[in-house]
């Protein structure tokens, strides 16, 4: 599963999303494209600068929709700094990362008159099984992936790490969590590129938004 898949299965309520959310899990869904992106060598992420340009590097479709939805915009923005990248609107595969969950039986599409589509988790397996899998990477039970370390990453950079990862988090209180992702997530560059995109005075309503999301 991609890394923007597991994002976005973290950030959406089983009963399905609302508009509050979307100002800012698009970055954290834009972050994750990024970072997917990198993995397969479409796009280089400089190695100098604490925000580092993005060239893409490499033609051509991937063969995962919810990447090549975003890739037509990303082409006319290579070489801007990735922070500047998380935060545009056409670099969130939001729908179209939906949508591929769909089609793998994650979750289900449904219309609404306003705020676009609506998507509701029905087979929860896949999550359950992140969860776990982030739950033992915190407790020092298993050797991160990159993916798995980019997903908390994120989580933190967009301060919703504590209440979304739940019983994930085990007996780590908010500032204990807070230090173990920054011990294996630290310099990650889309992780520290949605820090700066955060403001950090409404960062720590990011909580509530996504608790009362639906």
């Amino acid at each position: 599963m991609l890394i923007v898949e597991e994002m976005f299965l973290l950030l959406t309520k089983d009963h399905g999303t609302a508009g509050r959310t979307r100002g800012y899990r698009r970055y954290g869904l834009a972050a994750a494209a990024l970072a997917d992106l990198a993995e397969l060598g479409t796009i280089e992420i400089a190695r100098e600068g604490k925000d580092p340009q993005v060239t893409v590097v490499r033609a051509g479709m991937t063969g995962h929709a919810p990447l090549d939805a975003v890739l037509p915009a990303l082409d006319s923005m290579s070489g801007q700094k990735i922070s500047t990248l998380v935060g545009r609107s056409q670099l969130s595969p939001d729908t179209s990362v939906g949508r591929s969950l769909v089609r793998q039986g994650i979750v289900t599409e449904e219309s609404r008159f306003l705020g676009g589509p609506h998507f509701m988790t029905t087979s929860p397996a896949s999550e359950i099984a992140l969860r776990e899998r982030l739950g033992q990477v915190l407790t020092g039970d298993r050797q991160a992936t990159l993916a798995e370390v980019t997903a908390l990453g994120l989580l933190k950079a967009l301060n919703v790490a504590h209440v979304l990862l739940g019983p994930a988090r085990g007996q780590l209180d908010r500032r204990e969590l807070s230090r173990r992702i920054e011990e294996i997530a630290h310099g990650i560059p889309v992780v520290e590129a949605v820090k700066r995109r955060v403001d950090p005075f409404t960062a720590s309503t990011m909580a509530t938004v996504v608790i009362d999301a639906g």
